[in-house]
């Protein structure tokens, strides 16, 4: 839309909509907390000050079980203490989803908006919602399969900082992933700085599996339908990707996964989709086939399945660049192990094992 400009030099709001009377920045926030709240308010009025020209700064909150009440007082007390010219152009909006569209509804103290404008705002609210971060693996887990992938990559060792960094967690806790990987002998005996670990062989391949499939929580849904198989699933997810509407974190697993490492996987088709994501599955499903349900029952068939997770795939810089859209290996082998494909997922392991051993063709 050419009057709508996407901020990228201002890091400290996430749009910014060039109206006829002048520009609305607009900061979005998925929060439940009143001081996230004022703060964002706060720092929406300073931005205000420093902008002479800018007419309105707007709050929109989503996925948040502030009510409108809490939230319109919270904003008269700012504007109490706020210079009157600074204090009208603060705003709120609290954006709600539409369950099975891609719409959001909004409410708050900012109206009487152009179409276009609110047109605008759904889109930055639902890509802001899809591509914030919301991993819910325990720390400890993304230290272990980050140092797997490593491995499987025949990268030299890393240092503890670099691993803490790398995963986002603290240092004490790689510094006990790593004493416990210590106690079971899985790390490497090397003379250069930093930690890796061994070669690992099928055995422990499948239990690093199995404790990551253990680790990971997973959203099962069913099509009513029986119309959406898991290649045309596949299919909306690259388009969705492609139109920058679900982020490239959202990585396919499973068996068409394991089958891009494993091409002598020996399974004819896949029963399922298997997805790894970092953000809402919920959202990632309704926007891949809004007919899709929650499994309620064990009888139902699974027609996807999203994982929530961190794969190290996407929080590498190798994953970003040369793996698409497909998860990793030990997120593919966790995969088969949790449908049943036990076999197949120990002849994969065995790959894995005889592959690392002779060196990564990509590295």
């Amino acid at each position: 839309m050419s009057n709508a400009l996407a901020i990228a030099a201002d890091n400290d709001v996430d749009g910014r909509w060039e109206s006829p009377s002048g520009p609305i920045l607009v900061d979005v926030k998925r929060t439940n907390s009143m001081r996230d709240v004022r703060g964002a308010l706060l720092a929406l009025a300073y931005r205000v000050r420093s902008e002479a020209s800018t007419s309105k700064a707007l709050c929109v909150l989503v996925d948040t079980r502030l009510s409108q009440g809490r939230l319109q007082e919270e904003l008269q007390r700012l504007r109490g203490v706020l210079h009157p010219e600074i204090a009208e152009s603060v705003h709120f909006l609290v954006g709600k989803g539409v369950r099975g569209h891609d719409r959001v509804v909004f409410s708050g103290s900012f109206d009487n908006v152009s179409n276009d404008f609110r047109a605008w705002l759904e889109a930055l609210v639902t890509t802001e919602r899809l591509h914030s971060h919301t991993p819910q693996l325990p720390a400890r887990q993304v230290v272990v399969t980050t140092l797997a992938q490593l491995r499987l990559w025949n990268q030299p060792p890393v240092t503890l900082k670099h691993l803490q960094q790398t995963c986002g967690v603290s240092y004490p806790t790689v510094a006990t992933v790593l004493k416990e990987l210590a106690d079971k002998g899985w790390l490497e005996n090397s003379d250069e700085r930093g930690v890796r670990l061994r070669h690992l062989t099928v055995g422990e391949w499948m239990e690093l599996a199995r404790d990551h499939a253990k680790q990971r929580k997973v959203h099962l849904f069913i099509d009513p339908t029986g119309q959406s198989s898991p290649e045309q699933l596949a299919k909306r997810l690259a388009r969705l990707q492609s139109a920058n509407k679900l982020p490239r974190s959202v990585r396919i697993g499973g068996v068409l996964g394991a089958a891009r490492h494993f091409p002598a996987l020996d399974i004819t088709a896949a029963p399922q989709l298997n997805l790894t994501v970092e953000t809402d599955p919920i959202r990632v499903a309704e926007m891949l086939d809004a007919g899709l349900r929650p499994k309620t029952r064990a009888e139902q068939r699974i027609a996807l399945a999203v994982h929530v997770a961190r794969d190290p795939w996407v929080i590498t810089d190798k994953g970003t660049t040369t793996q698409g859209t497909w998860a990793g290996e030990l997120e593919c082998l966790a995969d088969l192990i949790e449908m049943g494909f036990v076999r197949e997922a120990s002849e994969m392991a065995h790959h894995m094992e005889l592959t690392n051993k002779k060196g990564d063709p990509t590295t």
